[in-house]
C-alpha cells in the first residue's frame, strides 16, 4: 500500500510541475529570433493593423468620417479604405496589408481615383511591407508610409515594442505539452512505485488482502476513469468561440484580411471549408500572404483554398491548403 502511495504522489506531483514549465516554454522556438520594429506590423490581422494606423492618424489630428450604417471606429469591416478628416479637410486612407508586399502604382492610382469619388482633397497609403520605385510618380497630393516609416509613429500604441513578438502556441502543441508532461508523470511514479515495492516486499502481501477483502464498490472506482478516456465530446480549440456569429464574424474578418493583399482582387468563402481567392494577375501567388493570416484564426487554418485566376486567363484553377486537416 505505501508503495502505491508515494508512486501515487511522484505522478501528481511531476505531472503538475512538468505542465507548469511546458506551459511557460514557448511551443516551437525558432532558428532565428523573431525581426523587431516594423516587421511586428505584418504579424498583425489587417483590423489591429488599420486600428494602429488610426491611432497614427490621430496623433497627426485626423478623425474618421463615421458614416451612416458604419462601424462606429471608422475601420470598415470589409476591409475597404478609410476616410478621415482635419480642419475641413477629407484624406482618403488605404492600408494596403500583406507580409513583404511591394506595393505597385496600380494600387495607388486605384485609391487616387477612390479618394476623387469620396470628395478627398489628398491620399495616404500606408503597408507595413513597401513600394515599387517610382509608384507614385507624377501623382500630386500622395503620401506613402511604408514599414520602416510607420513604425516610429506606432511604435508608441504597440505592447512591448521592443519584445519580439512570441506565436500563439497551437492547439495540437499545447495537447503534446499535456502528453508529454502527464506521460513523465506516470513513468516517474512507476518507477517509485516498482523501487519501493521491491524494497518492501510485505507491501506486496498487504496490498493482495486488501484486495481480496469483500470491497468491491472502492476498487471500481478506478476502473471508472480509463472508460473516459475516448473524448467523444471533445472541448473546443484554444482561442476559438463557440458563437456562431463570432466565428462567422471571424471568417468575414479573414476573408477581407486576404483581400487587401498583393496580388488578390477578392476572396470570399465558397463552403464552410473552402476559401476562394480571385487573383488580380495570372502570375499571382499570395499563398506566403494567406497562411500567416489564417494560421491566425486555428479553426480555419487547414481550410481549403481555391486560387482562381483573372477572367480570360488559361491559368488553371489551383486548390492548396496551409496546413493539413
Amino acid at each position: 500500500m505505501i508503495a502505491i502511495l508515494l508512486g501515487l504522489l511522484v505522478f501528481i506531483a511531476v505531472g503538475i510541475g512538468l505542465t507548469f514549465k511546458l506551459r511557460g516554454m514557448p511551443v516551437a522556438a525558432k532558428a532565428e529570433p523573431t525581426k523587431r520594429g516594423a516587421e511586428q506590423l505584418s504579424q498583425l490581422r489587417w483590423r489591429d493593423f488599420a486600428r494602429l494606423v488610426l491611432q497614427a492618424m490621430h496623433s497627426r489630428g485626423y478623425r474618421p468620417v463615421i458614416e451612416a450604417g458604419g462601424p462606429t471606429d471608422g475601420i470598415p469591416t470589409d476591409g475597404s479604405d478609410i476616410l478621415l478628416t482635419r480642419g475641413g479637410e477629407k484624406v482618403l486612407l488605404s492600408c494596403q496589408y500583406g507580409t513583404g508586399a511591394i506595393v505597385n502604382a496600380q494600387v495607388i492610382s486605384a485609391a487616387v481615383s477612390s479618394a476623387s469619388l469620396r470628395g478627398a482633397e489628398r491620399v495616404i497609403v500606408v503597408t507595413p511591407g513597401r513600394f515599387e520605385s517610382g509608384a507614385a510618380a507624377g501623382m500630386a497630393l500622395v503620401e506613402l508610409i511604408d514599414g520602416e516609416t510607420l513604425w516610429p509613429e506606432v511604435r508608441p500604441y504597440v505592447a512591448h515594442p521592443d519584445e519580439p513578438m512570441a506565436p500563439a502556441p497551437s492547439a495540437s502543441a499545447s495537447g503534446k505539452s499535456m502528453a508529454m508532461a502527464w506521460g513523465g508523470a506516470v513513468v516517474a511514479g512507476g518507477i517509485v512505485w516498482a523501487v519501493v515495492n521491491g524494497i518492501m516486499p510485505g507491501d506486496t502481501a498487504a496490498t493482495t488482502d486488501t484486495a481480496a477483502t469483500p470491497t468491491p464498490v472502492a476498487a471500481a472506482a478506478p476502473a471508472a476513469s480509463p472508460a473516459a478516456a475516448p473524448q467523444d465530446d471533445r472541448p473546443a480549440m484554444p482561442g476559438v468561440p463557440t458563437d456562431v456569429r463570432e466565428l462567422d464574424e471571424r471568417r468575414k474578418e479573414a476573408a477581407n484580411a486576404v483581400a487587401t493583399l498583393f496580388g488578390v482582387n477578392r476572396a470570399l468563402w465558397s463552403s464552410q471549408s473552402t476559401l476562394m481567392v480571385y487573383l488580380s494577375s495570372p502570375d499571382a501567388d499570395p499563398m506566403n500572404d494567406i497562411c500567416p493570416l489564417l494560421e491566425q484564426y486555428p479553426e480555419l487554418a487547414a481550410s481549403r483554398i481555391q486560387l482562381q485566376p483573372p477572367e480570360g486567363s488559361n491559368k488553371q484553377v489551383r486548390f492548396t491548403h496551409c496546413r493539413a486537416y
